[in-house]
C-alpha cells in the first residue's frame, strides 16, 4: 500500500522494522503485471512523441525493443529496485 514501514512497524507491534518489511513487503505476479504495463505505456509514450517531434529529414528510427532487450530492462528495474529496498532497509536499521 504504499505505506511507511516505520508506521506499519508500529501498528504491528513488531520490535524490529526488518521484520514488517521482510512478511508484509512482497511483489506478486499482479504487480509485476502493473509495473510492465505502465512500462509499455511509457515506452509507447515516448515513441509518440519522437514520432511527432520528428521531420522528413530526420532519419532517425523509432526505438523498437526485442525480446531480449526487454527482459534485460526488466532485469535492470528489478536489480535497481532491490537496491533501493536495501537502502530503504538500512535506513530503518537502528
Amino acid at each position: 500500500m504504499n505505506e511507511n514501514p516505520k508506521v506499519i512497524q508500529q501498528l504491528l507491534g513488531h520490535r524490529d522494522v526488518k521484520t514488517t518489511i521482510t512478511v508484509y513487503n512482497s511483489v506478486d505476479n499482479e504487480y509485476i503485471r502493473q509495473t510492465t504495463d505502465k512500462l509499455n505505456e511509457r515506452i509507447k509514450e515516448n515513441n509518440i512523441v519522437n514520432e511527432s517531434n520528428s521531420t522528413e529529414q530526420d532519419d532517425s528510427p523509432t526505438t523498437q525493443f526485442t525480446d531480449d532487450e526487454l527482459d534485460a530492462l526488466f532485469e535492470k528495474l528489478m536489480k535497481e529496485r532491490e537496491e533501493r529496498k536495501r537502502k530503504r532497509e538500512k535506513d530503518f536499521e537502528m
